[in-house]
């Protein structure tokens, strides 16, 4: 029997950093899917099943990345997501579902940490919880 690999969405509005995690993640044998904006991302994660995020927090459109998650997990409540940002300091929503990456980061950096998230969060990330606004 065999396990399907999980699906990690990108959500990045910088083609380049988007492509190249999709390109980092493809290659570790993960399906990958990408948006450039938090609706566009909220619209894939409705459409079909997703086991992660890896989301930036500065995203344009009006909906930054801690915002859309939230509204993510209000129809899918178990969402992980690694929050990625060269912007703001470590932070997250839930630290029993996220963790953050700073840019800019090691691809293998990145890897690790998602794969951290997706077995568990364990042990949990010591940063700052963002508010719910």
């Amino acid at each position: 029997m065999c396990k399907h690999a999980p699906t990690i969405l990108v959500v990045d509005d910088d083609e380049e950093i988007c492509e190249t995690i999709s390109n980092l993640l493809t290659d570790a044998g993960f399906a990958v899917q990408t948006a450039a904006t938090g609706r566009e991302a909220l619209a894939i994660v409705d459409e079909a099943p997703v086991d992660m995020m890896v989301a930036d927090i500065r995203l344009p459109d009006g909906l930054d990345g801690l915002t859309m998650v939230r509204k993510a997990r209000m129809r899918h409540p178990g969402l992980k997501c690694l929050f990625i940002s060269g912007n703001r300091g470590p932070i997250i929503c839930d630290p029993a579902l996220d963790d953050f990456v700073a840019k800019p980061f090691r691809l293998q950096e990145l890897l690790g940490c998602v794969w951290k998230v997706l077995r568990g969060n364990f042990p949990q990330p010591r940063l700052e919880i963002a508010p719910e606004s």
